[in-house]
């Protein structure tokens, strides 16, 4: 799912840069490196292109916008002159704004808090608790005088709960539910898994469907559920949160799963364009403030490159 999303987004921006410049040939040529670069690639193109053309044939204007199909094997179409209706253009920045910010918007609408994009934020709850969110993050906050709960509706928090046993502080990350039993602990959520790891105290956490029955957390305990697969372990409890200082932890961790952890620390859309590189390990402390020193210092003992191709795009390479 993430992987067809991310390859989704950058084709409606290449919609977007393709459209307002056409005829750059060095544009043409890094669209022609991106289309190459995975199966999906081709895929996504088509399907964004499809949306645009449905997108103008629903409109009343009668205009043409050319749009270039995903070859088998890429030509340089885009060398022809293409001509823009206006038309085509609110249907280009329509299906861009669909893809890159409709899921965004349902987020926001459900959120009370959330942050951007390289933001981080301190909430302090009406019951003393903190909650400190991450780049890209939002919570929904529902309190009773007989429980207080608290959704997370995309990325991650650090939460530092004030203990009440005959008001339970609950926090629900997908189908993953996390109660205080006197706690400071951090929770994530990506397309691929839900985190819960504690940093202080204990964390008692459910999963209908999924655990077997609840567990107990303790400090430096963590719980991964991807799927129906449960993963646990234990790591340095001074390190949990450690996003909350500007650094990014990785032991062993997958460069793209580094990578979509660094993204919401970043301006830039990040993609890993070779498959061999994104599956090898990278372990150190990097800072988050400056994402794409960390990305080079990542990938550079495997050889990998990262190109900063365009103002709001990164792509990262592997040896060669």
């Amino acid at each position: 799912m993430m992987e067809k999303t991310t390859a989704t987004r950058a084709a409606a921006l290449w919609q977007v840069k393709l459209q307002d410049d056409p005829n750059n040939p060095e544009l043409l040529r890094q669209f022609d490196v991106w289309l190459k670069a995975d199966p999906s690639h081709p895929q996504a193109w088509a399907e964004v292109s499809r949306t645009i053309t449905l997108l103008q044939q629903a409109s009343s204007e009668r205009r043409h916008y050319k749009v270039p199909a995903a070859p088998t094997a890429y030509k340089p179409v885009w060398k022809r002159r293409v001509v823009l209706g206006w038309a085509g253009g609110v249907a280009a920045l329509a299906c861009v704004a669909m893809v890159l910010f409709a899921p965004d918007a349902m987020v926001w609408v459900k959120a009370d808090y959330s942050t951007g994009y390289s933001q981080t934020k301190e909430v302090q709850l009406q019951d003393g608790s903190v909650v400190q969110l991450a780049p890209r993050s939002a919570v929904a906050i529902q309190f009773t005088k007989t429980s207080r709960a608290v959704t997370l509706l995309r990325g991650q928090a650090l939460f530092t709960v004030q203990h009440n046993a005959q008001v339970p502080f609950t926090v629900k990350i997908g189908a993953v539910t996390a109660t205080d039993l006197g706690t400071v602990f951090d929770v994530a959520m990506d397309d691929h898994h839900t985190t819960v790891v504690v940093k202080e105290g204990s964390s008692r956490v459910s999963a209908p469907g999924i655990l077997a029955a609840y567990q107990d957390l303790y400090a430096g305990d963590w719980l991964r559920v991807t799927g129906h697969v449960t993963q646990t372990g234990k790591q340095n409890p001074e390190m949990v949160g450690a996003w909350a200082t500007g650094l990014l932890v990785a032991r062993a961790m997958r460069v793209a799963d580094f990578v979509t952890a660094l993204r919401p620390w970043s301006q830039r859309h990040i993609f890993v364009l070779d498959k061999r590189l994104a599956e090898k390990r990278v372990t150190g402390v990097y800072n988050v403030h400056d994402p794409m020193q960390a990305l080079r210092l990542a990938v550079r003992p495997h050889g990998g490159n990262v190109r900063a191709v365009l103002p709001d795009l990164a792509l990262v390479t592997g040896p060669g």
